[in-house]
């Protein structure tokens, strides 16, 4: 309803100021800025954002603030980057994101320690992985991000080998029991008969004990 009102027609050209916080965004839909080319400030805190990778901002010429404070970023890619570059005015907020300290984040450290549009860019720090947590994004160093190494290729066939082995032997499993299916049905009803002439033997033992009677009368039967 948001992206259908802010795209329809002229109708919003001359908007200044759109407040969109708390709204528990996890997206803001393809090309829902491309017509507000008057928009000054704009306000995307407190909601779940987890990307900008489909936010266009390339019409807002005029922006002088953006405010994504308080969401789920984990990291800002390039196309973005470029765009938030190209706006010649704005002031961009970016606190209390849980950003990613992984070997994607290079471009974006780079970009943060040459513009001037981020406010406060130095309380920025990192959320994850644990070992990078609470160091702060402009002190890393293209040395610091990298991302978790990939299994060789001879590791990763070896995986799949003993994956293809595992499902062989449980399909093999599987067709023995179903061959055997008779066999194991006698063997169930087997041990169901004996539990039961089991409980039935302990269950008159306990009537004889329990009944003082009986226990005499079984006295007597075995003098």
């Amino acid at each position: 309803m948001v992206a259908a009102a802010l795209q329809a027609g002229q109708a919003l050209r001359g908007l200044r100021r759109l407040e969109l916080a708390s709204n528990h965004f996890l997206y803001l839909p393809r090309a829902v800025l491309t017509r507000l080319p008057g928009l000054r400030h704009l306000d995307l805190r407190n909601n779940s954002l987890v990307s900008l990778t489909y936010v266009s901002f390339r019409n807002l010429t005029h922006l002088e603030s953006l405010h994504l404070e308080d969401n789920a970023l984990k990291v800002l890619h390039n196309g973005t980057l470029a765009e938030l570059q190209a706006l010649p005015h704005a002031r961009v907020f970016l606190d209390h994101n849980p950003w990613v300290c992984d070997c994607h984040m290079t471009d974006m450290v780079a970009w943060l320690k040459e513009t001037e549009a981020v406010q406060g860019k130095a309380r920025l720090t990192c959320a994850f992985p644990e070992k990078m947590r609470d160091r702060a994004l402009l002190q890393l160093n293209s040395s610091d991000l990298d991302c978790d190494p990939i299994l060789p290729p001879s590791l990763q066939t070896s995986y799949v080998f003993l994956g293809i082995v595992l499902a062989l032997i449980g399909a093999i499993f599987l067709l023995v029991l179903y061959l055997n299916r008779k066999g194991i049905k006698k063997w169930m009803h087997n041990i169901r008969d004996a539990c039961r002439d089991h409980m039935e033997g302990y269950h008159y033992r306990y009537e004889i004990n329990a009944d003082p009677r009986l226990t005499n009368l079984s006295s007597n039967s075995d003098v």
